[in-house]
């Protein structure tokens, strides 16, 4: 009778070892190409929220100049920011002042028979990779939205 001997760490069959998983280099190749796509994608992202925001903007001028003439048409005169968005004719949002990274103010004219107002849309961050918009907006009872690039926009910057 043959005696096997026990199989020791030392005699046993050299078996290949399966390997799961990814090694080092493939995991940072995977990273780098990740940062690659992320460095192309982020810039164009920021660029379209900021087109979002001035989009945003430009139609909350609009809405603001419909309920400055319903409250003009409703009371006779027209009135601020707070007054609209108390009567529910905004949003509260804009109803407070901001919305969407800009920044809103509708002020009547202080004129007698108070027919006059003026709506400015200023972007809250205008420079730098995460502005919010770089345009500028107007509006007054000529219903008329106007656009500015360089600064603050007013009756005489062209129209929308």
């Amino acid at each position: 009778m043959k005696h096997d001997s026990p199989i020791s760490p030392t005699n046993l069959p050299k078996q290949r070892r399966k390997t799961s998983g990814f090694s080092l280099i493939e995991l940072l190749i995977a990273m780098a190409l990740l940062l690659i796509l992320a460095s192309l994608a982020v810039p164009n992202y920021l660029a379209a929220l900021a087109r979002a925001n001035e989009a945003s903007a430009a139609s909350s001028v609009r809405a603001i100049l419909s309920a400055e003439n319903l409250y003009r048409n409703t009371f006779g005169t027209f009135t601020d920011l707070p007054n609209l968005g108390a009567d529910y004719l905004t949003d509260n949002r804009l109803g407070a002042g901001q919305k969407s990274g800009y920044r809103f103010d509708a002020t009547p004219a202080a004129t007698a028979a108070g027919l006059d107002f003026t709506i400015q849309a200023t972007p809250q961050l205008s420079i730098g990779p995460s502005a919010t918009g770089a345009r500028h907006y107007y509006g007054d009872q000529s219903a008329v939205v106007r656009v500015n690039l360089a600064g603050a926009a007013d009756s005489s910057s062209p129209p929308l």
